[in-house]
């Protein structure tokens, strides 16, 4: 009835160890496959970001995440140690909460045979509520984080609450770079009323958690829809996750709503948008490099992690704010009035985490090229 994983078997000699005339660089990409789109701009920056500085690099894409995507999920772990240790040149972990109950589930005896170079870029840890703990339900994960950790060239991590959560492992090289989606724009804040104003927010994921909160994001965007209205503009309900439509749609039937599996289609929906308000974090971060102003409504370290290292604590708001709505609708008028300075201090201090991720991710390249003896001219 059960599917037994192939066990890792070792190998001796790989593609990255062989002295071959390469014409491509063969990486083995292990990331979020979901249908879910914020997995899709961590792991289009990433892919876009490596390549200014490695273009000859051709991704095999491993889907690591135990949910419902795109092919059967696959971790880092057994046959797929085998396969990458053959036949990659380097093996890189990119996409966003893969520290929220470790979901590569790596295992420290079986990472430390493998052959290619690994990488770790962007990742983040996720809590069960805004002031809880990350999420680790397995002591034995801890170890396995950090000797994936310690096997890694490079580690990067998306905020500093990520950081010191390694460093309590007793890993102390992880680099914090920010969300590599944070830069797939690189533009000025500016303020086009014209567009709708995106309302993003996870119904079923946050309901199957925390009845209280999932209650009070729905009296929330009511609050915020007829303040949007009232400002003379369009809300538009934005989802991430097909599993958030039907959810919606049943509180919300008679809203504009938004969706699709397609992420060139949703980076299309955010380019028309004048404002992005709501807790999908993804959808915030990629407001940020738009210069699309947003107002993110943290609702666990994710947000909060974001917040914090950004310098957004007194713009973004939390899930127990408790005059949500009216404190969203003061932001807005903030806003509307052209006042944009706050997002002139966010883009004063995140200039200097774009520099370090460009820098780490030029670094991930040379360590490849360094690693494999470079391509051969002709």
């Amino acid at each position: 009835m059960f599917r037994r994983r192939p066990r890792m078997k070792r190998v001796c000699e790989g593609r990255s160890t062989q002295d071959l005339d390469r014409k491509t660089y063969i990486i083995h990409h292990y990331c979020p496959h979901t249908f879910n789109a914020g997995d899709h701009f961590v792991v289009r920056a990433i892919r876009q970001h490596l390549e200014q500085y490695l273009p000859e690099a051709v991704f095999v894409p491993k889907a690591c995440a135990d949910n419902r995507g795109w092919g059967r999920p696959v971790g880092l772990r057994g046959d797929n140690i085998t396969q990458s240790s053959k036949y990659a040149d380097a093996v890189i972990v990119g996409g966003s909460d893969q520290y929220n109950n470790w979901s590569l589930r790596i295992k420290k005896e079986e990472v430390i045979h493998l052959l290619p170079p690994l990488f770790l870029i962007g990742l983040g840890v996720s809590s069960r509520s805004i002031d809880g703990p990350p999420t680790i339900d397995k002591e034995s994960y801890l170890e396995d984080i950090r000797v994936t950790n310690e096997k890694a060239e490079l580690s990067s991590v998306r905020d500093h609450y990520t950081q010191r959560f390694l460093e309590s492992l007793g890993f102390k090289r992880s680099v914090v770079t920010g969300c590599p989606s944070m830069y797939l724009f690189d533009r000025d804040f500016a303020l086009d009323p014209g567009g709708p104003v995106a309302l993003t927010f996870p119904f079923p994921v946050v309901r199957a958690g925390n009845e209280a909160a999932y209650s009070k994001l729905i009296g929330s965007i009511r609050d915020i829809v007829k303040t949007v209205r009232a400002l003379g503009l369009r809300p538009v309900i934005a989802c991430h996750d097909d599993r958030d439509v039907t959810a919606a749609q049943g509180v919300f039937p008679e809203e504009e709503f938004f969706f699709s599996n397609y992420v060139d289609k949703v980076i299309d929906f955010y380019e028309r948008a004048s404002i992005v308000v709501g807790s999908r974090l993804h959808a915030s971060i990629l407001a940020s490099g738009m210069g699309k102003p947003f107002i993110n409504i943290n609702l666990d370290v994710r947000g909060k992690g974001f917040t914090e290292t950004f310098g957004l604590a007194g713009w973004n708001l939390d899930i127990d704010d408790p005059g949500l709505g009216a404190s969203v609708g003061k932001r807005l008028k903030t806003v509307l009035s052209g006042d944009l300075s706050v997002y002139e201090d966010f883009s004063r201090i995140r200039a200097p985490f774009r520099a370090t991720y460009m820098d780490f991710m030029q670094g991930v390249a040379r360590t490849i090229v360094e690693k494999s003896g470079g391509i051969t001219d002709e």
